[in-house]
């Protein structure tokens, strides 16, 4: 048996055992919460797929975007404009999550679906406050006027605040179809419109989703993203080595897969030390250390030359190779490959989505965390050179990862190295997710006719 053979039986063997485990992966997105959520972030894939366009023109026309004067300086008047665009979408995306997400969940429950929306942002809100701002409160008091600042915070309102989301919806929902149940609500006439008895009947289920989420938040002072922060504060705490990096990336990617925004969730415990370490890094350049000598191997951007190009740039190849046989996939590749060269992966994590696939859970997270303790590998050895050039965290990786190390030839090398090495892993998680994905359509093309055939019966 020749050697090509025996790699291609190699890979039969491998998709078959992904195969066999492909039941309880489909069955995973089956669970009414899980499904909900999935659907949810779907559903906010046009705003977020809008924010992502904007944000890339944003960086083309903005001093300090991808460059330190902007690439198309005739558009730099109109910058803050645009960036306002991707704050209201991107930067906002667990509001329109989680009023998807809640009346997803509504209907997976069979409760009125603008009952359900309603609830969980309501809920959503009580979670992420405990006090008014002093600008609400001198608005209330009318000792201010309105100077078009915001009165309400929205530091979780982005990726940051998807936890939140979850659990706003988990508790609002279940809190409501519990009342309903029990038949605690307040019922009115049959005569009453339809539109005015649901919103009565939602008196009382609101009530009790206002004691439990304001107790979590304002009586007992819990909140959930900065108790997530703690609670990975000392598992990563300020050491430069390849554990600890490759022990976050993991976690990075294990959180992303949960529908959490994993970089902002680790990275706000990481960056007060990776932030001063490429400071640490270019002082030393400028003293005359060289490259290799440079003190720190982990530094903001290290991560662009692994996470990214490891595990969405293979997927976007095999959405684009997959799309004859599932055409959706093409027009969602097309509108993601823009934003993804510039590492903006929501369209892809949120859309395809990626975020809680069973069956792209394993080789996202494996794949995440081999390729970035390999970086850090190759960084330390002097593979790639050490970066002490904080360049954008747009900058497309391969130029990324030769600019920001002063020319390293190494730094493109890797990103290369990567992608091979995401597109082997995610390959037969890939075609397990492409049989299930093909058999959804046959199963839904099938009952489309036998509801045909039973109206032609029928009439």
């Amino acid at each position: 048996m020749s050697e090509s053979n025996e790699k291609m039986s190699l890979m039969d063997r491998i998709t078959g055992s992904v195969e066999k485990i492909a039941g309880p992966m489909a069955a995973f997105g089956q669970i009414p919460f899980v499904k909900a959520l999935v659907n949810g972030m779907v559903a906010a894939l046009p705003v977020t797929m809008v924010g992502s366009i904007f944000l890339v023109i944003y960086l083309f026309c903005s001093d300090g975007g991808l460059t330190e004067k902007a690439l198309l300086s005739f558009m730099t008047p109109y910058a803050d404009s645009l960036a306002l665009v991707n704050s209201l979408s991107m930067g906002i995306m667990a509001i329109y999550i989680v009023v998807a997400f809640g009346a997803e969940y509504a209907y997976e429950k069979g409760i009125n679906k603008t009952t359900g929306a309603v609830g969980t942002l309501f809920a959503f809100i009580l979670l992420n406050y405990n006090q008014m701002t002093p600008l609400a409160r001198a608005l209330e008091d009318g000792t201010a006027e309105l100077t078009g600042e915001s009165g309400i915070a929205t530091t979780y309102w982005g990726g940051a605040g998807l936890i939140t989301a979850m659990i706003a919806g988990a508790v609002a929902i279940n809190i409501i179809n519990l009342c309903y149940k029990k038949n605690i609500v307040i019922k009115m006439p049959s005569s009453v419109p339809p539109a005015i008895s649901d919103s009565f009947s939602a008196i009382i289920p609101y009530f009790f989703i206002t004691i439990v989420c304001w107790g979590i938040r304002t009586l007992a002072g819990i909140n959930i993203p900065e108790l997530i922060g703690n609670m990975l504060l000392p598992v990563l705490s300020a050491a430069d080595n390849v554990v600890i990096f490759t022990v976050q990336q993991f976690l990075s990617a294990l959180l992303w897969m949960c529908g959490l925004h994993g970089d902002n969730i680790t990275g706000a415990v990481t960056n007060v030390f990776t932030n001063q370490w490429i400071l640490d890094n270019n002082a030393a350049f400028m003293a005359g250390t060289g490259v290799a000598s440079l003190p720190h191997v982990w530094t903001p951007n290290l991560c662009r030359l692994s996470q990214w190009v490891s595990t969405c740039w293979p997927l976007l190849f095999y959405m684009f190779r997959s799309s004859k046989k599932l055409p959706y996939l093409k027009p969602l590749a097309t509108i993601a490959l823009p934003p993804a060269i510039f590492c903006i992966v929501e369209p892809i994590m949120f859309g395809l989505p990626v975020v809680l696939n069973g069956f792209l859970l394993i080789p996202f997270i494996l794949t995440h965390t081999i390729c970035g303790a390999l970086t850090y590998f190759l960084t330390d050895i002097g593979f790639i050179g050490k970066m002490y050039m904080n360049l954008s965290w747009a900058t497309p990786s391969p130029i990324l990862g030769f600019l920001g190390t002063g020319g390293s030839v190494g730094g493109i090398l890797v990103v290369a190295i990567n992608f091979a090495i995401g597109l082997v892993i995610f390959y037969p998680f890939w075609k397990a997710f492409e049989k299930s994905e093909l058999q959804k359509m046959n199963d839904e093309a099938a009952e489309e006719e036998k509801e045909k055939a039973l109206a032609n019966q029928g009439a």
